[in-house]
């Protein structure tokens, strides 16, 4: 495989978060009037209300200067907003003189405020984690391309290897039986939040096939990540090639929004790493060697065999050996970080000093040099804190708190860990809405765009979108009505069929206003995998009564929704004008696509006139020249 080019990994990078940056913003769009609408699951307006002076002791001040300076509603406010960012990174890949560090942090400013503004619906793994990466593709743009990219891209590697260790760690250490058991699988493709059709598949292979998988996974989050910083070109492409795959694997059997596109993007900064000048083949054999030598004679695995049956594995550790382990690793990653750091930032100040213009590329050595070592540092507290030890010194050391607290505010030291406990083993829980005319019925199933409803829904493949609506309501039905203030504003929006919200719903069977929905009940099912065979995708057992019948105007719901700001009866001091008006109106008739479309349209235009100007030059210049 030939070397990629510096230049060629880090533009590969930028057009890529670009791009995930783009489907990010256009998948929350369509959403934004039935979330945080005013007459949304969860306004955003009351969010708003502030007595002081100074727009910065606000909250959401980006937003409060928008519906300000265009006299919009705050929800039309974050539409502007988010419609800026569409329209900033559509622009920006195809634009490359565009792709500087100014640009990604107006990015990283505008989804931020929307990330603040949507609350429960907002607080996912891959929105912190879209934050965090784009403040380090920003310091990898900057305004020119210079030895000091090398350092920006090893501060994105350090970023990889903290998220890949971190979400593998967490596992084991919340001591889930599942996981310990190496049985996670079996439960985990069927109970996830929004399963592919890939996924049913997976969840009837063999166990020991998954129970291998699931080895593999812990092999390649918590033992290899060190190796993704070995200045060793072959060990770094194997490192990489068995990551992209996992990734891949995990794209095809789970739907988790952006985050692994994301993940994929920044792994091609495993490519640029100092190498060593001799002896590359030699080294990789004996790495690769020693990676066998402890998988098989020291892997802290059993593998039991029996006459007649398949394989199974188990793990040959207890939790306090784990501990010791995590400690291991976690020191390890440090030192050979804090060396490698140092090695990359030597060699980008000799290749600065080698070059005709010092001290410009200096100088952008040093400012990429101590953001990456400054980030870095912050970087190192999460990951520390997976140690017991080490969390409880640094929570009595305030002013490291003090510190943690700000990076963690502004996303840049965030804690990662998906799927640390496995919630299935009996099934997946899931909440089923019925609504009725009539309190005696006929009760008709409300039908939501992704999540399981009726038995012969197929499962769907969604990301890089993300459904933030189905996928909160597999969180709600692990808990009760009464937790989960959004679900009550559900049903009391679904009664009164309110256009925004019933925009997020696929099938609304009360759209005939002549018998509209005046009763809502919840029933709570255990849904499972149907077998291979069967015309269905899935089964179902009714469980429990998840929410009692209400009527349309229960007034113990109303002020329930009244105390939380759901229903709001103050007016707000930000109401649209003649534009807010008009966008909300267009986006009421198109409902929220026109515009995702245009910005696609747009974007194929601009490349078919890129590629038309490389093929026929002469043309343009022509053009030009009259």
């Amino acid at each position: 495989m030939p070397i990629l080019s510096t230049s060629r990994i880090k533009y590969t990078i930028l057009y890529g978060q670009l791009f995930i940056i783009l489907v990010a913003f256009s998948s929350i769009y369509p959403q934004i009037h039935g979330l945080f609408g005013e007459r949304g699951l969860q306004p955003v307006a009351p969010m708003l209300e502030c007595e002081e002076e100074n727009i910065f002791q606000c909250r959401l001040p980006l937003l409060r200067f928008t519906c300000n300076l265009l006299h919009l509603s705050p929800s039309v406010g974050l539409q502007v907003l988010c419609f800026i960012g569409i329209c900033l990174s559509a622009y920006s890949i195809v634009k490359p003189r565009w792709q500087n560090m100014a640009i990604f942090l107006i990015l990283y400013f505008l989804y931020r405020t929307i990330y603040e503004a949507g609350g429960v619906f907002m607080y996912y793994q891959w929105d912190a984690f879209l934050l965090e990466s784009t403040v380090y593709v920003a310091i990898l743009a900057f305004f020119r391309d210079g030895p000091a990219d090398i350092v920006a891209i090893f501060g994105i590697v350090v970023l990889i290897v903290r998220v890949t260790f971190m979400t593998g760690a967490t596992k084991l250490l919340s001591k889930c039986p599942e996981w310990w058991s190496l049985n996670a699988l079996d439960y985990h493709f069927e109970s996830q939040p929004m399963p592919t059709p890939l996924s049913f598949y997976a969840h009837h292979f063999p166990s020991f096939l998954k129970q291998a998988a699931t080895l593999a996974t812990f092999c390649f989050e918590i033992a290899l990540p060190c190796m993704y910083m070995i200045p060793v070109i072959h060990v770094r492409y194997v490192m990489f090639f068995g990551q992209v795959l996992l990734t891949t694997l995990t794209i095809l059997t789970t739907n988790n929004g952006f985050m692994n596109y994301n993940v994929l993007v920044l792994l091609v900064s495993m490519l640029e790493i100092p190498r060593v000048p001799q002896g590359e083949p030699f080294l990789s054999m004996l790495i690769f060697a020693r990676i066998a030598y402890d998988v098989i004679y020291k892997g802290r695995f059993k593998i039991i065999t029996e006459v007649g049956s398949w394989p199974t594995f188990t793990l040959d550790m207890n939790y306090e050996s784990f501990q010791k382990l995590v400690r291991y690793y976690i020191d390890l990653l440090v030192i050979i970080i804090i060396i490698m750091l140092a090695v990359t930032i030597l060699r980008a100040i000799l290749q600065s000093c080698l070059s005709t213009d010092k001290f410009s590329k200096m100088f952008h050595v040093a400012f990429v040099a101590s953001t990456v070592v400054i980030l870095s540092v912050y970087g190192f507290i999460p990951l520390l804190r997976l140690d017991e030890k080490l969390a409880t010194k640094t929570n009595e050391n305030p002013m490291i708190m003090t510190y943690y607290a700000a990076a963690n505010k502004w996303g840049v030291a965030n804690s990662y860990g998906s799927y640390r406990q496995t919630t299935g083993k009996f099934g997946r829980p899931e909440i089923v809405i019925e609504g009725s005319h009539q309190v005696e019925g006929p009760w008709k199933e409300i039908g939501f765009k992704v999540k399981p409803g009726l038995l012969s829904k197929r499962p769907q493949f969604v990301s890089p979108g993300h459904p933030r609506l189905d996928v909160q309501m597999h969180y709600a039905a692990h808990g009760t009505y009464q937790q989960n203030p959004f679900f009550l504003s559900l049903v009391y929006h679904l009664m009164q069929n309110t256009t925004e919200v019933v925009g997020l719903i696929e099938d609304y069977p009360f759209k005939n206003r002549s018998e509209p929905m005046k009763f809502v009940r919840a029933k709570l099912y255990m849904y499972h995998y149907a077998k291979m065979d069967d015309k269905n995708w899935w089964t179902r057992d009714f469980q429990e009564e998840y929410m009692p019948a209400f009527n349309k105007g229960n007034e113990p719901l109303q002020k329930y929704l009244t105390e939380h700001n759901i229903i709001i009866k103050k007016k707000s001091q930000f109401i649209n004008g003649p534009l807010g008006l008009y966008l909300k109106q267009y986006h009421r008739l198109t409902g929220g696509n026109d515009l995702f479309y245009t910005t696609v349209i747009f974007v194929g235009m601009m490349l078919i006139r890129r590629i038309h100007i490389v093929l026929y030059p002469h043309y343009h210049n022509h053009a030009i020249d009259d």
